[in-house]
């Protein structure tokens, strides 16, 4: 430690003697009010007209935090909090919301599908942040132009698009290529990536790939004084000569059975064959290893480890959209953009306990077919924003008990319905009148209509649960005001509406806990209504100064929790797959309501200097019951000065976590309180360098020390301690 700190400072600050060179164009920014962004309405705006609050991680941004994928991009920006089961992991909460209340977004198409569920997700990770253009996050509920899901906010990933050619070099072809190699200490991580884009006046593409190798995770060795020892892998479990066996850890700071693969390619055509006319292909594709669910394989039962194999195989998504923009002025718009995708989506869960030669296999397959008709207008002082969308989702589930000895399969029950299809449909409205220059009222109007149609096989359900019909609708909007005053102040405030209709996984999922109980299916589930207000004071100093106060305040209905479940016949508990289980369901409770702030800091300092800071806080209670709601994050926040020169950036940041007590949890589990300490998730402070040195105009490196103090600690909700000090080094070129 006493000689890795001088290093890295000498690597952040000790090039600065060397000559200048021409910028980036792609620099970091202190602040402006008249940044443009897409994710409020689909359309480009400048983000001052907008009463929401939305924060912009651009490439140049992710670039310098270098992230291992983009669900740590939204940690290091400080403004996100993320929960994390297993290594390969990572669950963006927004506003208290989390998983299948937040909607995720790429490139225009909705991530979200009918299994997303309401505990921990990891499917943010399928997309690759060397990759990424810019991520915007829109907080709050966004259902007027989103539908359904997008209780707690928007996160909308935009990727990188090909570079056409000017016009005063048409004849040759724009070519761009990024290449790095990175390896970091924390989980051995070695990330090869590579792009290229070329680009004539009319015509072009873009190719990126990213594979990446992340062996088993170490926490840190700087435990907490009061919990000496928490984290600690002490034991795992290895098949060796055909049988499992318990396997003392020789380094119980490394995380066992952690590490994973992973592999992303994105292939993008563009086609430009008039300033108003734009067709554009749009090709991803991700895969994984195994990804061992380290939570899980970390479950003591009677004194010993439960489980030999509990994975989710390997996670596949694959999207092609196409994307025809026209922006020519007519009588009814001034801009249409149409975008037609089709998603596969195949998730898996290989599970085996201890000693035994059966594994249980659960394999998912996804289709999503959707559409968005976006469409803009000017007319005078007023802009119209309307549109429409559609989505089908075609769903396989299918359950097989290998025997991995013999080889010999049979059937199980599958995790959902096999055969089930859930569509939506919704057309809005949306629109801005410019009152006065200073003066600026918003509001907007949504019509969504779901469908759901389930069918279980009679031969692992009771006859009470073999069919499945749920329709719903709902009429959502919203209205804001944003009001420009003298030196910089602005004040804005927004109420909307939005909902969340049942999918497939809140309706008919069967599936064993951490804690013990089985979720089994409910078919009685109503959507959930939220009532969403904000307001918020700020000052800016255009290009100097930005301060944010905001605060939010959401009531929600029919909020679908998991609660102790009786069914028709009056039992609590179950036999599945030959246990018995206490039977738990997702129900609708009255009422609930999450509310709190957040607090942005933005300045340039001295010459090449500048700050950054963020805090948010955030409550949330089942007013039904009168017991804490689930997935409320304790304050967390970031702090962080950067230096910026021609040929170096630095920054050196502090990201946290406030502490949050036994008495503040869910009783219903999500919080995963059993992964913690007897007295709760313990709060957490890490300090953290990073740095970018431009060498030549195409070569630069990239190092950085991350948790420098080597503190072990395990965020609030997560199932694995998070990584201890991790050196990392990274070597691009471009050109």
């Amino acid at each position: 430690m006493k000689k890795t700190i001088p290093f890295v400072f000498a690597t952040l600050f000790g090039f600065e003697t060397a000559s200048a060179q021409t910028t980036s164009p792609d620099t970091l920014r202190v602040i402006s009010l008249s940044e443009v962004v897409v994710s409020a309405n689909r359309v480009q705006e400048r983000k001052a007209d907008i009463p929401q609050q939305i924060d912009v991680l651009p490439a140049a941004q992710i670039r310098l935090q270098n992230p291992m994928n983009t669900a740590d991009a939204l940690v290091n920006t400080g403004q996100v909090f993320v929960q994390k089961s297993q290594f390969g992991g990572g669950s963006p909460v927004l506003r208290g919301f989390e998983a299948n209340k937040i909607l995720l977004v790429v490139d225009g198409v909705r991530m979200n599908n009918a299994i997303y569920r309401a505990g921990h997700l990891q499917n943010i990770l399928s997309t690759d942040a060397n990759a990424v253009d810019r991520i915007e996050v829109l907080s709050g509920a966004g259902s007027v132009i989103y539908g359904t899901d997008a209780l707690g906010g928007v996160i909308s990933i935009l990727t990188r698009n090909p570079q056409l050619a000017d016009s005063t070099t048409a004849s040759q072809p724009r070519v761009r290529t990024n290449n790095l190699l990175r390896y970091g200490t924390a989980a051995r991580e070695k990330t090869a990536h590579t792009d290229i884009s070329l680009g004539w006046q009319k015509f072009g593409l873009l190719t990126s790939i990213t594979a990446s190798d992340f062996d088993d995770l170490r926490k840190g060795r700087r435990d907490y004084k009061s919990f000496p020892g928490f984290g600690e892998n002490l034991r795992y479990v290895e098949r060796q000569d055909g049988k499992d066996v318990v396997v003392a850890n020789d380094n119980v700071n490394i995380q066992r059975q952690s590490g994973y693969r992973q592999l992303s390619v994105l292939q993008k055509l563009l086609y430009r064959p008039s300033a108003s006319q734009q067709h554009l292909l749009n090709v991803q594709y991700s895969t994984t290893s195994n990804v061992p669910r380290y939570d899980r394989l970390q479950t003591y039962r009677n004194g010993a480890l439960r489980w030999a194999e509990w994975n989710y195989g390997p996670e596949k998504r694959f999207l092609a959209s196409y994307q025809f923009q026209y922006s020519r002025p007519t009588a009814l718009f001034d801009l249409l953009r149409f975008t037609p995708a089709v998603q596969k989506v195949q998730e898996s869960r290989l599970v085996r306990e201890f000693g035994k030669d059966l594994r249980d296999e659960n394999v998912e397959d996804v289709q999503v077919l959707s559409a968005n008709l976006d469409l803009f207008k000017q007319l005078g002082e007023h802009e119209l924003r309307y549109g429409a969308e559609v989505t089908r989702n075609e769903v396989e589930s299918t359950g097989t008990r290998v025997n991995i000895v013999s080889g010999a399969t049979t059937g199980i029950a599958t995790r959902y319905p096999n055969g089930s299809t859930y569509a939506t449909t919704g057309v809005y409205a949306s629109h801005r009148w410019e009152i006065t220059p200073k003066l600026i009222l918003s509001d907007g109007l949504r019509f969504s209509t779901v469908k759901l149609k389930a069918n279980f096989n009679p031969e692992f359900f009771k006859s009470s649960l073999l069919n499945s019909d749920q329709s719903s609708s709902s009429l959502n909007g919203n209205l804001g005001l944003v009001w420009m005053l003298p030196a910089g102040f602005r004040v804005s405030g927004l109420v909307s509406t939005g909902f969340r209709n049942p999918n497939l996984d809140d309706v008919s999922k069967t599936f064993e806990q951490n804690n013990g109980t089985l979720i089994v299916p409910n078919l009685d589930l109503k959507p959930e209504q939220i009532f969403y207000r904000e307001a918020e004071v700020s000052n800016t100093i255009e290009g100097k100064l930005q301060v944010a106060l905001t605060g939010f305040y959401s009531t929600l209905t029919d909020a679908i929790v998991v609660r102790p479940y009786t069914a028709p016949d009056g039992s609590t508990t179950t036999v599945y797959n030959g246990q018995t289980f206490t039977t738990v369901a997702n129900t609708n409770t009255g009422k609930a309501r999450v509310y709190g702030f957040s607090g942005r800091f933005n300045a340039a300092l001295i010459k090449h200097w500048s700050a950054q800071a963020s805090v948010t806080y955030t409550k949330g209670r089942d007013l039904s019951l009168d017991v804490p709601l689930d997935h409320i994050p304790p304050v967390y926040g970031r702090g962080a000065i950067t230096y910026q020169s021609r040929k170096l950036t630095a920054e050196a940041s502090m990201l946290f976590n406030g502490r949050k007590g036994v008495a503040d949890h869910s009783p219903s589990g999500e919080d995963n309180l059993i992964q913690n300490t007897p007295v709760g998730a313990l709060g957490w402070q890490t300090f953290n360098l990073r740095t970018t040195y431009q060498i030549t105009r195409s070569w630069s490196v990239q190092s950085g020390l991350e948790n420098i103090l080597d503190q072990s600690y395990r965020p609030f909700a997560s199932g694995i301690n998070a990584a201890g000090r991790n050196f990392y080094l990274t070597v691009r070129f471009e050109r």
